[in-house]
Protein backbone atom coordinates (compact mmCIF):
# COMPACT_ATOMS: atom_id res chain seq x y z
CA UNK A 1 0.00 0.00 0.00
CA UNK A 2 1.61 3.34 -1.03
CA UNK A 3 2.22 6.01 1.58
CA UNK A 4 -0.06 8.99 2.03
CA UNK A 5 2.63 11.27 0.59
CA UNK A 6 2.77 9.22 -2.60
CA UNK A 7 -1.02 9.24 -2.90
CA UNK A 8 -1.18 13.04 -2.53
CA UNK A 9 1.70 13.57 -4.98
CA UNK A 10 0.04 11.27 -7.52
CA UNK A 11 -3.22 13.18 -7.28
CA UNK A 12 -1.40 16.52 -7.71
CA UNK A 13 0.26 15.15 -10.86
CA UNK A 14 -3.14 14.06 -12.18
CA UNK A 15 -4.48 17.61 -11.70
CA UNK A 16 -1.40 19.12 -13.38
CA UNK A 17 -1.90 16.78 -16.33
CA UNK A 18 -5.54 17.83 -16.67
CA UNK A 19 -4.58 21.53 -16.64
CA UNK A 20 -1.97 20.86 -19.34
CA UNK A 21 -4.63 19.11 -21.43
CA UNK A 22 -6.81 22.23 -21.30
CA UNK A 23 -3.85 24.41 -22.32
CA UNK A 24 -2.93 21.97 -25.10
CA UNK A 25 -6.42 21.89 -26.57
CA UNK A 26 -6.75 25.68 -26.46
CA UNK A 27 -3.36 26.29 -28.08
CA UNK A 28 -3.90 23.67 -30.77
CA UNK A 29 -7.33 25.10 -31.56
CA UNK A 30 -5.92 28.61 -31.96
CA UNK A 31 -3.02 27.29 -34.02
CA UNK A 32 -5.33 25.33 -36.29
CA UNK A 33 -7.93 28.07 -36.77
CA UNK A 34 -5.54 31.01 -37.10
CA UNK A 35 -2.43 29.55 -38.74
CA UNK A 36 -3.64 26.65 -40.87
CA UNK A 37 -4.54 27.93 -44.33
CA UNK A 38 -6.88 25.11 -45.41
CA UNK A 39 -8.80 25.22 -42.12
CA UNK A 40 -9.17 28.99 -42.32
CA UNK A 41 -10.42 28.84 -45.89
CA UNK A 42 -13.10 26.35 -44.87
CA UNK A 43 -14.03 28.55 -41.91
CA UNK A 44 -14.29 31.59 -44.21
CA UNK A 45 -16.75 29.71 -46.41
CA UNK A 46 -18.91 28.97 -43.37
CA UNK A 47 -18.73 32.60 -42.26
CA UNK A 48 -19.90 34.13 -45.53
CA UNK A 49 -22.73 31.58 -45.77
CA UNK A 50 -24.24 32.67 -42.43
CA UNK A 51 -27.23 35.09 -42.82
CA UNK A 52 -26.26 37.32 -39.86
CA UNK A 53 -22.73 37.77 -41.21
CA UNK A 54 -24.08 38.42 -44.70
CA UNK A 55 -26.33 41.17 -43.32
CA UNK A 56 -23.47 42.85 -41.47
CA UNK A 57 -21.06 42.55 -44.37
CA UNK A 58 -23.68 43.94 -46.76
CA UNK A 59 -24.15 46.93 -44.46
CA UNK A 60 -20.39 47.48 -44.38
CA UNK A 61 -20.19 47.34 -48.17
CA UNK A 62 -22.99 49.88 -48.58
CA UNK A 63 -21.38 52.19 -46.01
CA UNK A 64 -18.08 51.95 -47.87
CA UNK A 65 -19.82 52.70 -51.15
CA UNK A 66 -21.59 55.78 -49.80
CA UNK A 67 -18.46 56.94 -47.94
CA UNK A 68 -16.23 56.81 -51.03
CA UNK A 69 -18.64 57.76 -53.81
CA UNK A 70 -20.91 60.79 -54.04
CA UNK A 71 -24.02 58.79 -54.94
CA UNK A 72 -26.15 61.94 -55.09
CA UNK A 73 -23.80 63.54 -57.66
CA UNK A 74 -23.77 60.34 -59.71
CA UNK A 75 -27.56 60.29 -59.76
CA UNK A 76 -27.71 63.97 -60.65
CA UNK A 77 -25.65 63.31 -63.75
CA UNK A 78 -28.00 60.53 -64.85
CA UNK A 79 -31.32 62.29 -64.12
CA UNK A 80 -33.07 64.68 -66.53
CA UNK A 81 -32.40 68.33 -65.84
CA UNK A 82 -35.87 68.91 -64.41
CA UNK A 83 -35.35 66.09 -61.85
CA UNK A 84 -31.75 66.73 -60.87
CA UNK A 85 -32.84 68.61 -57.76
CA UNK A 86 -34.29 65.33 -56.47
CA UNK A 87 -30.98 63.46 -56.66
CA UNK A 88 -30.30 63.89 -52.93
CA UNK A 89 -33.66 62.52 -51.71
CA UNK A 90 -33.52 59.73 -54.29
CA UNK A 91 -30.02 58.75 -53.09
CA UNK A 92 -31.37 58.54 -49.55
CA UNK A 93 -34.42 56.52 -50.53
CA UNK A 94 -32.34 54.14 -52.63
CA UNK A 95 -30.23 53.20 -49.59
CA UNK A 96 -32.69 50.52 -48.47
CA UNK A 97 -32.84 49.12 -52.00
CA UNK A 98 -29.06 48.99 -52.20
CA UNK A 99 -28.93 47.26 -48.78
CA UNK A 100 -31.18 44.47 -50.06
CA UNK A 101 -29.20 44.22 -53.25
CA UNK A 102 -25.96 43.86 -51.28
CA UNK A 103 -27.43 40.93 -49.31
CA UNK A 104 -28.61 39.25 -52.50
CA UNK A 105 -25.16 39.80 -54.00
CA UNK A 106 -23.47 38.07 -51.06
CA UNK A 107 -25.66 35.01 -51.54
CA UNK A 108 -24.15 34.38 -54.97
CA UNK A 109 -21.45 31.67 -55.02
CA UNK A 110 -19.06 33.75 -57.14
CA UNK A 111 -19.27 36.71 -54.78
CA UNK A 112 -18.84 34.42 -51.77
CA UNK A 113 -15.73 33.07 -53.47
CA UNK A 114 -14.41 36.64 -53.70
CA UNK A 115 -14.86 37.01 -49.94
CA UNK A 116 -13.18 33.66 -49.25
CA UNK A 117 -10.26 34.66 -51.48
CA UNK A 118 -9.94 38.03 -49.72
CA UNK A 119 -10.13 36.47 -46.25
CA UNK A 120 -7.65 33.73 -47.18
CA UNK A 121 -5.25 36.29 -48.61
CA UNK A 122 -5.48 38.33 -45.41
CA UNK A 123 -4.92 35.21 -43.30
CA UNK A 124 -1.96 34.12 -45.42
CA UNK A 125 -0.51 37.61 -45.15
CA UNK A 126 -1.08 37.58 -41.40
CA UNK A 127 0.67 34.24 -40.98
CA UNK A 128 3.70 35.44 -42.95
CA UNK A 129 3.86 38.60 -40.85
CA UNK A 130 3.52 36.70 -37.59
CA UNK A 131 6.35 34.43 -38.69
CA UNK A 132 8.56 37.49 -39.25
CA UNK A 133 8.09 38.33 -42.95
CA UNK A 134 6.95 41.99 -43.14
CA UNK A 135 8.25 42.76 -46.64
CA UNK A 136 4.78 42.40 -48.20
CA UNK A 137 3.13 45.14 -46.13
CA UNK A 138 4.59 48.16 -47.92
CA UNK A 139 1.40 48.87 -49.86
CA UNK A 140 -0.83 48.83 -46.75
CA UNK A 141 1.14 51.15 -44.51
CA UNK A 142 2.58 48.26 -42.52
CA UNK A 143 -0.86 47.00 -41.53
CA UNK A 144 -2.53 43.65 -42.22
CA UNK A 145 -5.87 44.31 -43.95
CA UNK A 146 -8.94 42.49 -45.23
CA UNK A 147 -9.53 43.90 -48.71
CA UNK A 148 -13.26 44.00 -49.58
CA UNK A 149 -12.64 46.38 -52.47
CA UNK A 150 -13.76 43.83 -55.14
CA UNK A 151 -17.08 43.31 -53.33
CA UNK A 152 -17.78 47.04 -53.02
CA UNK A 153 -16.91 47.43 -56.68
CA UNK A 154 -19.35 44.64 -57.63
CA UNK A 155 -22.08 46.40 -55.66
CA UNK A 156 -21.45 49.71 -57.41
CA UNK A 157 -21.43 48.10 -60.85
CA UNK A 158 -24.66 46.26 -60.10
CA UNK A 159 -26.58 49.51 -59.68
CA UNK A 160 -24.86 51.47 -62.38
CA UNK A 161 -24.12 54.14 -59.80
CA UNK A 162 -20.57 54.24 -61.02
CA UNK A 163 -19.83 54.65 -64.67
CA UNK A 164 -16.39 53.19 -64.06
CA UNK A 165 -16.31 51.61 -60.62
CA UNK A 166 -12.69 50.54 -60.70
CA UNK A 167 -11.65 54.06 -61.66
CA UNK A 168 -13.84 56.00 -59.22
CA UNK A 169 -13.43 53.95 -56.06
CA UNK A 170 -10.22 54.82 -54.19
CA UNK A 171 -7.80 51.89 -53.73
CA UNK A 172 -8.40 51.74 -49.98
CA UNK A 173 -12.20 51.54 -50.27
CA UNK A 174 -13.37 48.45 -48.40
CA UNK A 175 -10.09 47.79 -46.64
CA UNK A 176 -10.51 46.71 -43.01
CA UNK A 177 -7.41 46.84 -40.80
CA UNK A 178 -6.91 43.55 -38.95
CA UNK A 179 -3.48 44.13 -37.41
CA UNK A 180 -1.73 47.48 -37.05
CA UNK A 181 2.00 47.88 -37.51
CA UNK A 182 2.63 48.81 -33.86
CA UNK A 183 1.06 45.50 -32.78
CA UNK A 184 3.31 43.28 -34.87
CA UNK A 185 6.10 42.65 -32.34
CA UNK A 186 3.69 41.50 -29.63
CA UNK A 187 1.71 39.37 -32.09
CA UNK A 188 4.87 37.71 -33.41
CA UNK A 189 6.05 36.82 -29.90
CA UNK A 190 2.67 35.40 -28.95
CA UNK A 191 2.51 33.38 -32.16
CA UNK A 192 5.91 31.80 -31.60
CA UNK A 193 4.97 30.94 -28.01
CA UNK A 194 1.68 29.46 -29.19
CA UNK A 195 3.34 27.27 -31.82
CA UNK A 196 5.88 25.97 -29.31
CA UNK A 197 3.23 25.23 -26.68
CA UNK A 198 0.90 23.52 -29.14
CA UNK A 199 3.67 21.22 -30.38
CA UNK A 200 4.90 19.79 -27.08
CA UNK A 201 2.54 20.63 -24.20
CA UNK A 202 0.82 17.22 -24.37
CA UNK A 203 4.09 15.42 -23.58
CA UNK A 204 4.43 16.63 -19.95
CA UNK A 205 0.74 15.84 -19.43
CA UNK A 206 1.33 12.19 -20.36
CA UNK A 207 4.51 12.09 -18.28
CA UNK A 208 2.67 13.51 -15.25
CA UNK A 209 0.02 10.79 -15.49
CA UNK A 210 2.63 8.06 -16.04
CA UNK A 211 4.53 9.14 -12.91
CA UNK A 212 1.26 9.34 -10.96
CA UNK A 213 0.46 5.72 -11.86
CA UNK A 214 3.99 4.62 -11.02
CA UNK A 215 3.80 6.19 -7.57
CA UNK A 216 0.75 4.24 -6.39
CA UNK A 217 1.01 0.50 -7.07
CA UNK A 218 -2.16 -1.15 -5.84
CA UNK A 219 -4.17 2.06 -6.40
CA UNK A 220 -3.63 2.46 -10.12
CA UNK A 221 -7.23 1.79 -11.02
CA UNK A 222 -8.28 4.66 -8.76
CA UNK A 223 -5.74 6.97 -10.37
CA UNK A 224 -6.93 5.95 -13.83
CA UNK A 225 -10.45 6.81 -12.69
CA UNK A 226 -9.19 10.18 -11.42
CA UNK A 227 -7.54 10.88 -14.78
CA UNK A 228 -10.76 9.97 -16.63
CA UNK A 229 -12.82 12.24 -14.38
CA UNK A 230 -10.21 14.92 -15.00
CA UNK A 231 -10.84 14.59 -18.74
CA UNK A 232 -14.53 15.19 -18.15
CA UNK A 233 -13.69 18.26 -16.06
CA UNK A 234 -11.29 19.50 -18.79
CA UNK A 235 -13.96 19.14 -21.48
CA UNK A 236 -16.56 20.95 -19.40
CA UNK A 237 -14.01 23.68 -18.63
CA UNK A 238 -13.38 24.19 -22.35
CA UNK A 239 -17.11 24.52 -23.01
CA UNK A 240 -17.38 27.07 -20.20
CA UNK A 241 -14.35 29.01 -21.53
CA UNK A 242 -15.90 29.06 -24.99
CA UNK A 243 -19.19 30.42 -23.68
CA UNK A 244 -17.57 33.05 -21.45
CA UNK A 245 -15.21 34.18 -24.24
CA UNK A 246 -18.13 34.47 -26.65
CA UNK A 247 -20.15 36.53 -24.16
CA UNK A 248 -17.19 38.83 -23.56
CA UNK A 249 -16.56 39.22 -27.28
CA UNK A 250 -20.18 40.09 -28.08
CA UNK A 251 -20.70 42.38 -25.08
CA UNK A 252 -17.43 44.29 -25.13
CA UNK A 253 -16.28 44.60 -28.73
CA UNK A 254 -19.31 46.53 -29.90
CA UNK A 255 -22.02 48.78 -28.49
CA UNK A 256 -24.28 48.29 -31.49
CA UNK A 257 -27.12 45.83 -31.08
CA UNK A 258 -27.26 45.38 -34.85
CA UNK A 259 -23.66 44.11 -34.98
CA UNK A 260 -23.97 41.61 -32.12
CA UNK A 261 -25.80 38.86 -34.08
CA UNK A 262 -23.01 38.82 -36.68
CA UNK A 263 -20.33 38.88 -33.99
CA UNK A 264 -22.03 36.02 -32.15
CA UNK A 265 -22.28 33.98 -35.36
CA UNK A 266 -18.64 34.72 -36.13
CA UNK A 267 -17.53 33.42 -32.72
CA UNK A 268 -19.75 30.32 -32.86
CA UNK A 269 -18.35 29.32 -36.24
CA UNK A 270 -14.76 30.16 -35.32
CA UNK A 271 -14.94 28.24 -32.02
CA UNK A 272 -16.84 25.24 -33.38
CA UNK A 273 -13.60 23.25 -33.47
CA UNK A 274 -13.01 24.01 -29.80
CA UNK A 275 -16.51 22.79 -28.94
CA UNK A 276 -15.96 19.57 -30.87
CA UNK A 277 -12.63 18.97 -29.11
CA UNK A 278 -14.27 19.59 -25.74
CA UNK A 279 -17.00 17.04 -26.41
CA UNK A 280 -14.42 14.49 -27.55
CA UNK A 281 -12.60 14.94 -24.23
CA UNK A 282 -15.87 14.60 -22.28
CA UNK A 283 -16.88 11.40 -24.11
CA UNK A 284 -13.42 9.85 -23.70
CA UNK A 285 -13.50 10.77 -20.01
CA UNK A 286 -16.91 9.16 -19.57
CA UNK A 287 -15.73 5.97 -21.28
CA UNK A 288 -12.61 5.90 -19.10
CA UNK A 289 -14.65 6.45 -15.95
CA UNK A 290 -16.99 3.61 -16.87
CA UNK A 291 -14.01 1.36 -17.54
CA UNK A 292 -12.47 2.19 -14.16
CA UNK A 293 -15.82 1.57 -12.46
CA UNK A 294 -16.52 -1.77 -14.12
CA UNK A 295 -13.12 -3.09 -12.98
CA UNK A 296 -13.72 -1.94 -9.41
CA UNK A 297 -14.72 -3.74 -6.25
CA UNK A 298 -18.28 -2.43 -5.85
CA UNK A 299 -21.14 -4.91 -5.78
CA UNK A 300 -22.70 -3.52 -8.97
CA UNK A 301 -19.37 -3.60 -10.80
CA UNK A 302 -18.83 -7.21 -9.70
CA UNK A 303 -22.36 -8.12 -10.80
CA UNK A 304 -21.72 -6.47 -14.19
CA UNK A 305 -18.52 -8.44 -14.68
CA UNK A 306 -20.28 -11.63 -13.65
CA UNK A 307 -23.01 -10.98 -16.20
CA UNK A 308 -20.50 -10.20 -18.96
CA UNK A 309 -18.13 -13.02 -18.04
CA UNK A 310 -19.57 -15.73 -20.34
CA UNK A 311 -19.39 -13.39 -23.33
CA UNK A 312 -15.98 -11.94 -22.54
CA UNK A 313 -14.60 -15.49 -22.13
CA UNK A 314 -14.99 -15.87 -25.91
CA UNK A 315 -12.19 -13.58 -27.26
CA UNK A 316 -13.39 -13.61 -30.87
CA UNK A 317 -16.90 -12.49 -29.96
CA UNK A 318 -15.74 -9.98 -27.33
CA UNK A 319 -13.18 -8.30 -29.57
CA UNK A 320 -15.53 -8.31 -32.54
CA UNK A 321 -18.22 -6.43 -30.63
CA UNK A 322 -15.66 -4.09 -29.07
CA UNK A 323 -14.10 -3.31 -32.47
CA UNK A 324 -17.53 -2.50 -33.94
CA UNK A 325 -18.34 -0.15 -31.05
CA UNK A 326 -14.88 1.45 -31.25
CA UNK A 327 -15.22 2.12 -34.99
CA UNK A 328 -18.63 3.70 -34.38
CA UNK A 329 -17.26 5.94 -31.61
CA UNK A 330 -14.26 7.04 -33.70
CA UNK A 331 -16.56 7.75 -36.65
CA UNK A 332 -19.01 9.80 -34.57
CA UNK A 333 -16.42 11.77 -32.61
CA UNK A 334 -14.79 14.64 -34.58
CA UNK A 335 -11.21 13.39 -34.22
CA UNK A 336 -9.33 15.71 -36.57
CA UNK A 337 -5.82 14.37 -36.02
CA UNK A 338 -4.67 10.85 -36.81
CA UNK A 339 -2.16 10.75 -33.93
CA UNK A 340 -4.85 11.66 -31.39
CA UNK A 341 -7.21 9.02 -32.75
CA UNK A 342 -4.44 6.40 -32.76
CA UNK A 343 -3.48 7.09 -29.14
CA UNK A 344 -7.11 6.90 -28.00
CA UNK A 345 -7.66 3.64 -29.90
CA UNK A 346 -4.55 2.04 -28.35
CA UNK A 347 -5.55 3.12 -24.84
CA UNK A 348 -9.09 1.84 -25.39
CA UNK A 349 -7.81 -1.55 -26.58
CA UNK A 350 -5.43 -1.91 -23.63
CA UNK A 351 -8.16 -0.94 -21.16
CA UNK A 352 -10.64 -3.34 -22.73
CA UNK A 353 -8.23 -6.26 -22.61
CA UNK A 354 -7.40 -5.60 -18.95
CA UNK A 355 -11.10 -5.48 -18.05
CA UNK A 356 -11.84 -8.57 -20.15
CA UNK A 357 -9.13 -10.64 -18.48
CA UNK A 358 -10.31 -9.61 -15.05
CA UNK A 359 -13.93 -10.53 -15.80
CA UNK A 360 -12.90 -13.84 -17.37
CA UNK A 361 -10.67 -14.71 -14.40
CA UNK A 362 -13.51 -14.07 -11.97
CA UNK A 363 -15.96 -15.97 -14.15
CA UNK A 364 -13.68 -19.00 -14.37
CA UNK A 365 -12.99 -18.90 -10.62
CA UNK A 366 -16.69 -18.86 -9.79
CA UNK A 367 -17.37 -21.58 -12.35
CA UNK A 368 -14.72 -23.80 -10.71
CA UNK A 369 -16.31 -23.17 -7.31
CA UNK A 370 -19.69 -24.20 -8.69
CA UNK A 371 -18.50 -27.62 -9.83
CA UNK A 372 -15.99 -28.29 -7.09
CA UNK A 373 -18.50 -29.51 -4.46
CA UNK A 374 -19.56 -32.22 -6.89
CA UNK A 375 -15.95 -33.38 -7.19
CA UNK A 376 -15.30 -33.38 -3.45
CA UNK A 377 -17.34 -36.52 -2.88
CA UNK A 378 -16.68 -38.64 0.24
CA UNK A 379 -14.93 -41.31 -1.81
CA UNK A 380 -11.27 -41.97 -1.42
CA UNK A 381 -10.83 -42.27 -5.17
CA UNK A 382 -12.02 -38.70 -5.71
CA UNK A 383 -9.80 -37.18 -3.05
CA UNK A 384 -6.58 -37.15 -5.03
CA UNK A 385 -8.03 -35.51 -8.20
CA UNK A 386 -9.83 -32.91 -6.07
CA UNK A 387 -6.61 -32.09 -4.22
CA UNK A 388 -4.71 -31.77 -7.50
CA UNK A 389 -7.39 -29.48 -8.93
CA UNK A 390 -7.25 -27.34 -5.78
CA UNK A 391 -3.47 -26.88 -6.07
CA UNK A 392 -3.74 -25.90 -9.73
CA UNK A 393 -6.46 -23.37 -8.90
CA UNK A 394 -4.34 -21.85 -6.12
CA UNK A 395 -1.44 -21.51 -8.55
CA UNK A 396 -3.71 -19.86 -11.11
CA UNK A 397 -5.04 -17.36 -8.55
CA UNK A 398 -1.48 -16.52 -7.45
CA UNK A 399 -0.52 -15.91 -11.08
CA UNK A 400 -3.50 -13.60 -11.62
CA UNK A 401 -2.56 -11.64 -8.52
CA UNK A 402 1.06 -11.27 -9.65
CA UNK A 403 -0.18 -9.93 -12.99
CA UNK A 404 -2.36 -7.39 -11.08
CA UNK A 405 -5.50 -8.84 -12.63
CA UNK A 406 -6.78 -9.57 -9.09
CA UNK A 407 -6.50 -7.24 -6.11
CA UNK A 408 -5.35 -8.51 -2.73
CA UNK A 409 -8.95 -8.49 -1.50
CA UNK A 410 -10.23 -10.42 -4.53
CA UNK A 411 -7.36 -12.91 -4.22
CA UNK A 412 -8.04 -13.49 -0.51
CA UNK A 413 -11.76 -13.96 -1.13
CA UNK A 414 -11.23 -16.45 -3.98
CA UNK A 415 -8.62 -18.33 -1.97
CA UNK A 416 -10.97 -18.52 1.01
CA UNK A 417 -13.78 -19.90 -1.14
CA UNK A 418 -11.41 -22.41 -2.70
CA UNK A 419 -9.99 -23.69 0.58
CA UNK A 420 -13.42 -23.73 2.17
CA UNK A 421 -14.80 -25.80 -0.67
CA UNK A 422 -11.91 -28.25 -0.40
CA UNK A 423 -12.12 -28.79 3.37
CA UNK A 424 -13.71 -32.17 4.18
CA UNK A 425 -16.79 -31.99 6.33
Amino acid sequence: MPSRTRIILARVLVVIGVILVVVSLLSNWVKREALDRSTFRSTSQELIAHPAIQDQLAQTMVEQLYANVDVSAQLEEKLPSNLQALSGPIAGLSRELIDRAAIELLQRPRVQSLFVDAASLAQSQTVRVLEGDTTRLQTTGGNVVLDLHPLVQRLGDRFGVLANASGQLPPDAGRIVLLESDQLDTAQSLTQLLKDVADWIWVPALLAWAVALWLVPGRRRKEVRAIAIGWIVAGVALLVIRRLAGSYLVDNLTDSDSVRPALSAFWNILSDGLKEAAWVVVVVGIIGTLGAWVTGEGSRAVATRRWLGPWLARPGLAWGVFAAVLVLVVWVLPLQRFLTAAILVVLACVGFEVARRQAVAEYEAEGADAVRPQLALPFRGAAAPAQATQVEELERLARLRSEELLTEEEYAAAKGRLLGAGTPS
